[in-house]
C-alpha cells in the first residue's frame, strides 16, 4: 500500500479546515504503525518472521515518516516562495505607483510653474512648446 498517496488523499479532504495538519499526519502514521504492529504479533507465523516483519514493518514507517517530512518541506518550500514573489510584486506595484505619483506632481508643479511665469515674465519662452 503507498501510503504517501494516502496521506495525501486524507489531508486533501482536510482543506476546508484551517490550521496545522502535522497533527493528522502523526495521527494518521501512528495508526499504521499500530495496526501493523499488531497484524504481525497475531499472524499465525513463527517468531522470527514475526520480528522480521516488525522490523521490514518499521523500516517501512520510517521512509514513510522520511517521504512526508520532505514532502512538508517542500510545501513549505514552495509556499515562502509563493509568498516571497507575491511580496516581491506588491513591492514593485508600490515603487511604480509612487514614482508615477512623484512624475504626476512634477508635471503639475512645472506646469503651474509654467503658468506663473507665463504671466510675469513678458520674455518668457515656453520651452515645453
Amino acid at each position: 500500500m503507498n501510503y504517501k498517496k494516502l496521506i495525501n488523499s486524507r489531508l486533501s479532504g482536510l482543506s476546508g479546515h484551517s490550521g496545522d495538519k502535522s497533527a493528522a499526519v502523526i495521527g494518521l502514521l501512528a495508526g499504521l504503525a499500530v495496526g501493523a504492529v499488531l497484524g504481525v504479533l497475531f499472524a499465525p507465523e513463527s517468531g522470527k518472521k514475526t520480528r522480521e516483519k516488525i522490523s521490514d514493518k518499521a523500516l517501512d514507517l520510517a521512509d514513510n515518516v522520511k517521504d512526508g517530512i520532505h514532502s512538508l518541506k517542500g510545501t513549505i518550500s514552495n509556499g515562502r516562495d509563493s509568498l516571497m514573489g507575491y511580496r516581491d510584486e506588491i513591492v514593485d506595484k508600490v515603487k511604480n505607483k509612487a514614482n508615477d505619483v512623484s512624475r504626476e506632481y512634477k508635471e503639475f508643479r512645472d506646469a503651474e510653474l509654467n503658468k506663473n511665469n507665463e504671466g510675469e515674465d513678458p520674455n518668457y519662452v515656453n520651452s515645453n512648446s
